[in-house]
């Protein structure tokens, strides 16, 4: 099955306690997914900092979510991510465009 995007990126990012970029913003992106790969819960903001219990959950071991002009959620801003677990989480994905 071929994309209706061209792959850009891949995104492997470490998630903490602290909010930070896990996608820098692009005026470009047509579509990106985000896919937990820990055993605790991540909340993405867009645009801000992220907060624990606001924003996008995507819950543990595997929760995702998935973004795309077609879908009609697209966000071009820069993505934010943060835990409320100890240690590093790591969120996986793809970046389109």
């Amino acid at each position: 099955m071929a994309l209706p995007f061209g792959v850009v990126g891949h995104i492997a990012v470490n998630v903490t306690t602290t909010s930070a970029e896990l996608l820098a913003a692009n005026p470009d992106r047509e579509y990106a997914i985000f896919i937990n790969d820990s055993d605790t819960v991540i909340y993405l903001a867009f645009g801000e900092d992220a907060v624990i219990n606001s924003g996008v959950r995507i819950n543990a071991t595997g929760g995702s979510y998935e973004m795309a002009r077609h879908l009609g959620n697209l966000n071009q801003l820069v993505v934010n991510a943060i835990h409320a677990g100890s240690g590093n989480k790591k969120c996986v994905g793809l970046e389109g465009d």
